[in-house]
């Protein structure tokens, strides 16, 4: 079978290859799944140059889920021909043996491209909002505003009454963030996030923000948080510290926080976790949650797939597929 591998870390163009593998057989309890889509998200990124929470066995098979079809089963609870959204490490080659409960049904009328995406982006957007608890009314800053993640955000928060400050880096996404229910639309590139937070907030700051960057972007976040507030740290776009002095700590009670979407699933039970599971299956078939795909790619242009999602005109995600 083709497999996506890399022996060392490094910049993911440049350190991945796609290699033949035996196909592997499930052990007791497992279940074999031919895969047939999967996203590239910003965790396998990380993954494949040594920077995630977890560090690779090299050589290692990037990607963390992926949808496809059950070929042979060891499982009582699943069967052959079923499709599948697959939560695993090593996504990224044609077939992969899992345990029966990383590997979740999905209903015929999810589309592969949509069902590789179930087990990440809509649990983390779910989590980061129950988590967040804002009240309608509310002030919320979503940086790295037009990634899939923050406009699942955007769309469950807009349906709470919470009123979004939207943070990018480019303009062009501005009109489609405010059709989403964006309040304000901030473009880093040519205005100031603290200018626009203390007009939109009439000086009063915001109650919470959620940072996908870091970094000097990290940094102006917790600066916009009035007193009271929170920001939860759930990426590293940038990479670049996110400097908090004690005094606002303890005079601005200000909570900072970070978010990792393993060790948040491990503390839930196995019911909490399916009805989370089950929430997401029904809101990706909702319009605004739904995400948009750029690009789609075969696993041997992996190579291509990854400088595309490093293009700066990028709108949605990018896939592998067969």
């Amino acid at each position: 079978m083709r497999s996506v591998v890399f022996t060392r870390t490094g910049p993911p163009p440049c350190v991945v290859t796609v290699v033949d593998r035996p196909r592997p057989h499930p052990d007791d309890g497992e279940v074999l799944v031919r895969l047939r889509a999967r996203p590239i998200n910003p965790s396998d990124e990380l993954f494949i140059q040594g920077r995630y929470g977890r560090a690779p066995d090299l050589p290692a098979v990037p990607g963390f889920e992926g949808a496809g079809t059950i070929e042979e089963t060891r499982a009582a609870g699943r069967r052959a021909g079923q499709r599948v959204a697959v939560s695993a490490i090593g996504t990224w080659q044609e077939y992969i043996a899992v345990p029966e409960e990383e590997a979740i049904p999905v209903p015929d009328w999810l589309a592969d491209e949509l069902a590789c995406q179930l087990t990440i982006n809509p649990l983390t957007a779910l989590l980061l909002v129950r988590q967040l608890a804002l009240r309608p009314g509310q002030w919320l800053l979503i940086t790295a505003a037009a990634s899939a993640l923050s406009r699942m955000v955007l769309h469950l928060a807009h349906r709470n009454g919470i009123r979004c400050v939207c943070v990018v880096r480019n303009a062009r996404h501005s009109d489609a963030l405010t059709r989403a229910g964006a309040e304000t639309v901030v473009n880093l590139a040519s205005e100031s996030l603290a200018d626009r937070v203390r007009e939109v907030t009439g000086g009063l700051g915001l109650h919470g923000a959620l940072d996908a960057v870091g970094g000097h972007t990290g940094n102006a976040a917790v600066r916009c948080v009035r007193p009271g507030g929170q920001i939860i740290v759930y990426g590293m776009l940038d990479g670049g510290a996110i400097n908090v002095t004690p005094h606002e700590l303890v005079f601005a009670d200000i909570t900072v926080r970070g978010f990792w979407l393993p060790r948040h699933l491990d503390r839930l039970t196995a019911n909490a976790r399916a009805e989370l599971t089950e929430h997401a299956v029904g809101l990706l078939g909702t319009t605004g949650f739904t995400p948009r795909i750029a690009a789609t790619y075969r696993l041997h242009e992996v190579r291509q797939a990854l400088e595309h999602v490093r293009r700066y005109d990028r709108h949605g995600k990018v896939l592998l597929t067969g």
